[in-house]
């Protein structure tokens, strides 16, 4: 008998600011399998040619990256109500999804290099909007003409303007929806300069989906969407 495949998704559970995320099984099925017949088969194939293409650009081992490419296109499909995944809507959503993602269409930048450094202070970052942090810092380093070696220097750049927003947004978060205290007290020490960003970001899924309470499983649910998607929603709530 061999081993089930280990699903590629991490973890959450070591991370010291971890929000609680419940740990995806080890084993699970492949999802890009165009037999199943909502794939259109050139649909499939670009896909996974974009994904492998990038990669490497989004810190990504292949797999993960063809994984995540596959949930963040079914996922768009199910909010558009889209029934058959064609090329045009690879196209599409290339178009739409931020730098860093393996199907972004922003691929056209130089391979950046993170010191020891500054790893060691991404890993203080909760894991589950980890990858964007840093695809959001490579983005910030790119537009500013700041170099492709990433430094903390660099990364408190981009944390200082995500701070700024984050903190407007906790002041007027009394504003927002209800939050149990237990599924609150899962952000309690995850940074300020991004804990505005992530409630927001959840609250936003919580509406989109029409509920007006935000508990313990609104969170899984919106973690376990961004961990295998990589799919924030940027620029339609938080982290922009």
């Amino acid at each position: 008998m061999t081993d089930a495949p280990r699903c590629p998704f991490p973890g959450t559970g070591s991370n010291p600011v971890d929000v609680g995320a419940p740990e995806p099984p080890e084993a699970c099925p492949v999802p890009h399998d165009p037999s199943s017949g909502r794939w259109d088969l050139e649909a499939h194939v670009e896909a996974m040619r974009r994904a492998q293409a990038g990669a490497e650009r989004s810190h990504l081992d292949p797999e993960r990256a063809q994984e995540m490419a596959v949930r963040a296109v079914e996922q768009r499909a199910d909010r558009k109500g889209v029934a058959e995944i064609r090329s045009e809507f690879i196209e599409s959503l290339g178009k739409k999804l931020g730098y860093g993602h393996p199907l972004s269409d922003r691929g056209n930048l130089p391979t950046f290099t993170w010191t020891e450094e500054a790893e060691r202070r991404l890993a203080d970052v909760p894991e589950f909007c980890r990858e964007l942090t840093r695809w959001r810092v490579e983005w910030t380093a790119h537009k500013q003409n700041l170099g492709t070696t990433i430094t903390p220097e660099i990364m408190e750049i981009k944390y200082q303007m995500w701070g700024q927003v984050s903190h407007r947004i906790q002041e007027r978060h009394s504003e927002g929806l209800k939050w149990t205290p237990s599924a609150l007290s899962r952000f309690e020490r995850v940074p300020d300069f991004v804990k505005g960003q992530v409630l927001e970001a959840v609250e936003g899924n919580a509406r989109e989906q029409g509920l007006e309470v935000v508990d313990d499983e609104v969170v899984d649910r919106v973690i376990q969407r961004w961990s295998t998607t990589g799919d924030f929603h940027e620029g339609l709530y938080g982290f922009r």
